[in-house]
């Protein structure tokens, strides 16, 4: 099997949410673990960025085969320095990105993406609205997390080299963000 990192951020304080989402039921889970389950389905290994509530994320994905955890004591200062933290750590040549609270990702969408990798960052869109899991290989990520004139990672990587691709696909913009998006995704996505 390939060696492909993916960096999953489960850092951030959900305060847009009102309660911690990560641990948030879905399905036979959380929503932190569907994340992780999705991706592991075509990723060799798992750098899981942790900031707040860290020991309760350490406890619970200590043992996990093939899931690296990092944590990120600047968390409070947003998703980039996340990011950033979890690059500090990717061995392989192609690295995916995505987020603890998009639960909904599947093999299809990372193997369209694969497809399609080059010396550039490959950011998925549907319907015009950008999405995940972004893909890209590991000099355009190090230059990114580099840039000093951003402290967003979709402006450092539409900064670089990078392509984005339209998708069918609606899971990828999928994300948890408000407790409205919860219900949202519990009424409208069904496994």
């Amino acid at each position: 099997m390939q060696q492909i990192d993916c960096i999953i951020t489960a850092a951030g304080l959900s305060s847009r949410m009102g309660q911690w989402k990560m641990m948030l039921p879905w399905q036979q889970g959380t929503i932190l673990d569907a994340s992780i389950k999705n991706a592991m389905q075509f990723c060799s290994r798992i750098i899981l960025v942790t900031g707040f509530r860290r020991d309760e994320l350490h406890q619970r994905y200590a043992k996990s085969d093939n899931l690296l955890l990092v944590d990120n004591p600047d968390y409070a200062e947003g998703l980039f320095s996340s990011i950033a933290a979890g690059a500090s750590r990717v061995e392989s040549e192609y690295c995916f990105i995505t987020h603890g609270d998009i639960p909904c990702l599947n093999k299809k969408i990372f193997s369209k993406l694969w497809a399609l990798r080059g010396d550039y960052a490959v950011i998925p869109h549907h319907n015009g609205t950008p999405g995940h899991p972004v893909l890209l290989n590991q000099n355009t990520l190090q230059t990114a997390v580099t840039q000093r004139q951003t402290r967003s990672m979709r402006n450092a990587l539409l900064a670089g080299k990078h392509r984005c691709l339209e998708m069918e696909e609606p899971e990828i913009i999928f994300d948890i963000d408000t407790p409205q998006d919860f219900i949202n995704l519990q009424d409208n996505y069904r496994d």
